[in-house]
């Protein structure tokens, strides 16, 4: 069986059992803004020591539409939206310990088209800033968890990412004036995947702060040199504004 059967299989196993989740209306009309301290490890990163670093947090979701992270979907119809992202820099010394040598990769705008909700969505994003005019498609799937704590929840999610040739180029090839300035082998990239997990814990502190702590995996399919392990990591906890009712 190759890797597109596998990943069918997988991909429908995953939807039959996260399925609930786009009934669920805990988190509808709902929105927070804040920041986190987090600490982890890059799939990137030469070091064998983890970073720390301070991230923003956006999220909403309401009628005509949601925010997470940096992806914005506005409704057009149900289960159907317009949606635009910006892609930051995902190999960058800003943010990784990058091998001597290696030049930083530019972030770049996209946008494209969401079918389905927050928390079961396909995403189709496209360059539109001329950077790599590449694309990528995105499973996402999550569900939030009540618990036996009536404040807290949590919210087990996965992603699958199909990253097109003119994107993997972008991100993960070494260019031969890289390849002699670093010691890494020169490598073209092809199509690539990356798949993530996490687990999000929310915690009401007030009607309007929120506690908030993550934990996320990522594995990137791609046998490029510049991947320099097999799994990244990164543990957060930050505190939240609610700025709905």
């Amino acid at each position: 069986m190759n890797r597109a059967n596998y990943l069918y299989l997988f991909c429908s196993s995953l939807v039959a059992v996260t399925r609930p989740a786009m009934a669920q209306d805990n988190y509808y009309d709902f929105g927070f803004v804040g920041a986190s301290v987090a600490y982890g490890q890059s799939v990137f990163s030469d070091k064998d020591e983890a970073q720390i670093s301070l991230e923003p947090n956006l999220f909403y979701n309401g009628e005509y539409g949601f925010i997470d992270g940096s992806l914005v979907n506005v409704s057009l119809l149900p289960y159907v939206g317009l949606t635009g992202n910006w892609r930051f820099a995902q190999v960058s010394n800003d943010f990784d310990n990058l091998p001597s040598g290696i030049e930083d990769r530019e972030g770049n705008g996209e946008l494209g088209v969401t079918l389905g909700t927050v928390g079961a969505r396909l995403t189709y994003l496209h360059d539109v800033t001329s950077v790599h005019n590449g694309y990528e498609v995105q499973l996402h799937l999550g569900r939030t968890l009540t618990t036996p704590y009536p404040q807290f929840t949590l919210t087990p999610y996965v992603e699958v990412d199909y990253r097109d040739r003119k994107l993997s180029r972008h991100l993960y090839s070494v260019s031969p004036d890289e390849a002699v300035e670093s010691g890494l082998n020169q490598h073209d990239a092809t199509r690539s995947w990356v798949y993530q997990a996490g687990l999000i814990g929310i915690y009401n502190i007030t009607p309007t702060w929120l506690g908030l702590a993550k934990f996320e995996l990522e594995h990137h399919d791609e046998n490029s040199p510049l991947v320099q392990r097999d799994l990244g990591w990164s543990m957060s906890l930050g505190i939240t504004y609610k700025f709905t009712d």
